[in-house]
C-alpha cells in the first residue's frame, strides 16, 4: 500500500540530527534508511485503509486492528530509523496510537462509513494527496487543500454520523491538522532563523480560525496582541 496514492498516512518527515550520531551499527546511512522504509512499506500493505482523507494526514484505517497494526508498524519503524542515526520530527506513532488512541478507535466506525461519500464529493472538489513542498509556497499550498479538506469531510460527517458525532470526529481530524501545520511551519522557521509568525502562510492561518474566517480568528488576536506589547 503506497502511503501517498492512498492518503492513508504519508511517512513522517525525516531529518539528520544536529549532534554527533551513532554509527556502531551503520555501515551505509542510506542502505539503512532504504531498509527501514522497505519494511515499513511491506507492513503497511496489511493494512486496510481507504484515501478517502486526501490531505488530511491522521491515518485513515478501516478498523481498530487496522490501527493496531498501524501503530505496531509505525513504532518499529520509528526505532529502525533511529538505530540508523536518524530522527523522527513529527511523530503520529506518538499522537495517535498512544495520546489519541482511544478517541481515533471511536470515531473509525464513522470514518469508515462516510469514506465512500468522502471519495465521491471531496476528492473531486479538493483533489488527491500530493507531496508536501517545504517551503512557505508549499504549506499555503497544502493549507488551501486543507481548507477544502476539512470543509467537505465536516458537511459529510454530520449528514453520515449524525450532527454530534460527525462534528466531534471531524474536530478530531482539524486538531491533529492544525498541530502538524504549526511544526511545520516552526521547524522551517527554525531551519531557515525566520520568525514563524510572519512567514505563515494566510490560508495556515485560517485554519486556525473559527469557520475558517480571518475575521473570527483568535489567531490573529493573539499575535496584534504580541506585536502591541513588543512596541
Amino acid at each position: 500500500m503506497d502511503s501517498e496514492e492512498t492518503g492513508a498516512v504519508p511517512r513522517e518527515q525525516i531529518r539528520l540530527p544536529e549532534g554527533s550520531r551513532r554509527r556502531d551499527f551503520v555501515v551505509n546511512d542510506a542502505k539503512c534508511l532504504a531498509r527501514c522504509n522497505k519494511e515499513l512499506t511491506t507492513g503497511m500493505d496489511m493494512v486496510d485503509a481507504h484515501a478517502a482523507f486526501g490531505s488530511i494526514d491522521v491515518p485513515s484505517v478501516m478498523s481498530s486492528k487496522d490501527l493496531e497494526l498501524f501503530c505496531s508498524l509505525d513504532a518499529a519503524h520509528s526505532q529502525c530509523i533511529d538505530d540508523c542515526g536518524y530522527s523522527v520530527q513529527f511523530n503520529l506513532r506518538e499522537y495517535i496510537c498512544r495520546r489519541k488512541r482511544m478517541e481515533m478507535t471511536e470515531f473509525i466506525p464513522c470514518y469508515r462509513t462516510t469514506a465512500p461519500f468522502l471519495t465521491r464529493y471531496c476528492r473531486p472538489r479538493c483533489g488527491a494527496y500530493r507531496p508536501l513542498e517545504h517551503s512557505t509556497k508549499g504549506y499555503g499550498a497544502r493549507c488551501r487543500q486543507l481548507l477544502c479538506d476539512h470543509t467537505c469531510t465536516e458537511y459529510l460527517l454530520r449528514r453520515v454520523c449524525g450532527a454530534e458525532e460527525g462534528r466531534r470526529a471531524a474536530d478530531f481530524l482539524l486538531h491533529f491538522s492544525r498541530i502538524q501545520v504549526d511544526f511545520w511551519i516552526s521547524d522551517y522557521a527554525r531551519v531557515e532563523r525566520a520568525n514563524a509568525a510572519e512567514i505563515y502562510p494566510t490560508q495556515c492561518v485560517r485554519l486556525h480560525c473559527d469557520e475558517f474566517d480571518l475575521k473570527n480568528c483568535p489567531r490573529i488576536q493573539s499575535r496584534a496582541v504580541t506585536r502591541r506589547h513588543a512596541n
